[in-house]
């Protein structure tokens, strides 16, 4: 059984970064599964204008090959 650990960025820099994408499609229909799914950092600062927020973080993703 092989496992194998990836990680997804989230960012709301840019709009297009906060679309829903399928980021584990590869792996899917290649026989892995998903086994666990859990936040690993977050953080939140401004963006270019003083007044905007900014949050930023990511996803860990614990695959397992079936």
């Amino acid at each position: 059984m092989a496992q194998k650990l990836i990680t997804i960025p989230l960012d709301d820099d840019n709009e297009e970064d906060m679309t829903v994408r399928e980021h584990l499609t590869d792996y899917l229909e290649n026989d892995w599964k998903i086994i666990q799914m859990t936040s690993v950092g977050s953080g939140v600062g401004t963006g270019d204008n003083e007044s905007d927020g900014y949050v930023a973080g990511w996803i860990a993703v614990l695959l397992e090959k079936v």
